[in-house]
């Protein structure tokens, strides 16, 4: 079955006053935005996953879809048993103190980062030599190659892809730029991150209003 009813729209975004929190699940509906943070999939679907090389995996009205990334139109590729709409855990890297405003990065007790280290080639948790996402106490944060925090504290956020970070503050997500600066302001109740120049956002939907 073809899926044909997706919607596209150029429409402002709107702002919004959810709360998403790890110990329950907000109502609201998915879409995906462009790196401006316009709605290029009008949000209707009950959970999304981030594009990948074989599209997006969405979950409405009980059925469960590939949408093909160009087309925006449920994907000839099939849905395997091991697919799921969902997002990918939050990291679990963490800082830990290297020396004054400085930073290791740790995997469970294993040092994987260490700014001290030059020799060392960097992991690939730093996106194209940029800033990692690590654990900072019980808030998230980035670490520079240099080993020192790069822009703010998060309430939680995920890892650079095509230039754009996921954040979480004051409980709602939006989106920083290498630089650190909010290029789309925190307004969804969740946020995956860009790939193939679309993110799934999770926002209230009207009747939830």
């Amino acid at each position: 079955m073809r899926f044909t009813s997706i919607l596209l729209a150029s429409c402002a975004i709107l702002a919004l006053s959810g709360c998403a929190k790890k110990e329950a699940v907000v109502a609201g509906k998915w879409g995906y935005i462009d790196k401006q943070g316009q709605f290029i999939i009008l949000p209707q679907f009950d959970s999304a996953s981030e594009i990948s090389d074989k599209g997006a995996l969405v979950f409405t009205n009980k059925h469960l879809m590939r949408l093909d990334p160009e087309t925006k139109q449920e994907s000839k590729i099939p849905v395997g048993p091991e697919d799921k709409a969902e997002l990918p855990p939050l990291p679990e890297v963490r800082a830990a103190e290297a020396g004054p405003d400085t930073y290791k990065i740790l995997d469970g007790e294993a040092v994987i980062f260490d700014p001290a280290d030059k020799e060392r080639e960097l992991p690939s948790i730093f996106p194209e030599k940029g800033s990692a996402c690590v654990r900072f106490g019980e808030k998230f944060a980035f670490i520079g190659p240099d080993g020192k925090l790069s822009g703010a504290i998060y309430d939680a956020a995920r890892p650079y892809q095509e230039g754009r970070a996921a954040v979480k503050q004051n409980g709602k997500w939006g989106f920083v730029n290498k630089k650190g600066v909010m290029v789309v302001p925190p307004q969804y109740l969740d946020a995956g991150s860009f790939s193939h120049g679309l993110a799934p956002v999770k926002q209230k939907s009207e009747e939830e209003k």
